[in-house]
């Protein structure tokens, strides 16, 4: 996580029109806020993944435990309590990948314009996944909606600063190219990483 650090410790280098000193809106402060805040959910879902893996491997060990003895029902059982497992570490790792992202696309901004352009497809993204995580981690619901508000916010107000129109057919674009990116590489970390879940013989 030292790039978060460095990038949350580091000045912005903006342009001319980008000096928000001439202007009375703090955009400045709200989106450190806004980095501030993804970087928090980023840490959260890292550990929740790191003791969602270690259940799954428990699991596993039990599960060729009870195949091994043949106990059908218990196999079972298991099987898919570590099926509800593996899709919240989907969920949670692709919610994560879209995190990282979000998070390198608003450190490297540096005009109105970028920032018009990096935060529309974000909203999207993160409306999405919001929906994606509910019934994996209900209590994240509640942060989600606070960085969707500030991200609002700091589009209306960029948009209106620097009198750029917000195309949300392209960034729709950007939303779902960001976001089947997550999927792929969520998909692929499981595939690497975890052991298949062994069937039980019926």
């Amino acid at each position: 996580n030292s790039n978060i650090q460095n990038c949350l410790s580091s000045q912005f280098t903006y342009d001319n029109d980008f000096h928000l000193t001439t202007y009375n809106i703090p955009l400045r402060p709200k989106i450190k806020q806004i980095q501030y805040r993804i970087n928090n959910e980023i840490i959260k879902l890292q550990n929740i993944f790191n003791e969602l893996k270690t259940q799954d491997e428990e699991l596993i060990k039990k599960l060729d435990i009870s195949i091994k003895e043949n106990n059908i029902q218990y196999s079972s059982l298991i099987s898919s309590e570590l099926n509800g497992i593996r899709k919240s570490i989907r969920a949670i790792w692709t919610s994560k990948i879209v995190l990282d992202t979000l998070h390198n696309e608003i450190c490297n901004i540096s005009s109105f314009k970028d920032l018009v352009e990096k935060l529309t497809p974000s909203l999207t993204v993160m409306k999405s996944i919001r929906s994606l995580l509910i019934s994996h981690i209900r209590e994240s619901d509640h942060e989600f909606k606070n960085i969707l508000d500030l991200l609002c916010d700091v589009l209306f107000n960029a948009g209106q600063l620097g009198g750029y129109l917000i195309n949300f057919k392209i960034a729709n674009n950007t939303a779902l190219d960001i976001t089947d990116d997550a999927i792929f590489k969520a998909e692929n970390k499981i595939r690497i990483e975890f052991v298949p879940i062994p069937k039980a013989i019926t």
